[in-house]
């Protein structure tokens, strides 16, 4: 799963709108994955505030309320390189221009 994906589960679970808390998790803690160690903190943050979903960003075990103030300093930015390329929303798919029905080659027709 994705950032992104991630962050549309969450809100897809919450009703379809932001609410709640999103807590990424599995990530952070060791570099086990092909992409660079500091992407999914990164994305995820920028996908949530896309979103304009709350996110919690705890360092590894840095304890939190949900209610109360959420972590969300971008703390792996201080131990790791730079991301090659930032996180981006890809472009909509352009609806296809409807082709009139005369123009169609149905098998059925022939």
């Amino acid at each position: 799963m994705t950032p992104e994906e991630g962050v549309r589960a969450h809100l897809d679970l919450q009703g379809g709108g932001p609410a709640g808390v999103l807590l990424p998790i599995h990530w952070g803690t060791f570099n086990l994955a092909p992409h660079p160690w500091a992407e999914p903190g990164e994305w995820t943050r920028d996908a949530a505030a896309a979103a304009g979903q709350a996110v919690a960003l705890p360092r590894p075990g840095q304890p939190f309320e949900p209610a109360g103030k959420l972590p969300v300093d971008a703390w792996w930015q201080g131990v790791s390189r730079p991301l090659a390329h930032p996180w981006r929303r890809p472009e909509p798919a352009q609806p296809l221009a409807e082709t009139p029905e005369h123009d169609l080659d149905l098998a059925g027709d022939r």
